[in-house]
């Protein structure tokens, strides 16, 4: 069986809800992968905020510029974004077989109009329950500490299928 790599992007928002409940790790464990990238506005918005030493004490991953955000820059919706959802998309976009983990529900639709592989918090969940990576009691260990560290809302039909 041949294992895919893929070159895993994340966001803003990923990001920071995964600093927040200190489960990091585990994208990096769910895509077998040593590195994980963001783009310049992504550290800078991280940055800003009260992850940062939590952000720098992660040595794998590495901060990525998108080499033609200027050009995906004329399209209007991808302008209506947040810097750091821009430059996620655009890395994304240049990177061939990558996946950008992105929870903003108009910035996916975009990104997956225009051919990047995208991935939200409950499509992670999913695959890393199927994966066997969370058992019943991990999983909802996981989905409070994102509701009460990251203000994380779940519909519930995804409560459920996660938690069946």
């Amino acid at each position: 069986m041949t294992q895919v790599n893929h070159t895993v992007i994340l966001d803003t928002d990923f990001l920071s809800a995964f600093l927040k409940i200190e489960r990091l790790p585990l994208i990096r464990e769910f895509y077998q992968v040593e590195t994980v990238y963001i783009p310049p506005a992504v550290y800078q918005e991280v940055a800003a905020g009260e992850q940062l030493p939590r952000l720098l004490a992660v040595p794998w991953i590495q901060v990525a510029s998108p080499n033609a955000v200027q050009l995906l820059l004329n399209d209007d919706a991808l302008r209506g974004l947040g810097a750091g959802e821009q430059e996620a998309i655009s890395l994304a976009l240049e990177i061939q077989g990558s996946v950008l983990l992105i929870n903003d529900n108009q910035a996916r639709r975009l990104a997956t109009s225009i051919g990047v592989s995208v991935v939200n918090i409950p499509a992670f969940l999913s695959g890393c329950k199927i994966a066997g990576l969370l058992n019943t009691e991990a999983m909802s260990d996981l989905i409070t500490s994102l509701q009460q560290k990251d203000y994380y809302r779940f519909r519930q039909d995804v409560l459920d299928l996660l938690m069946s």
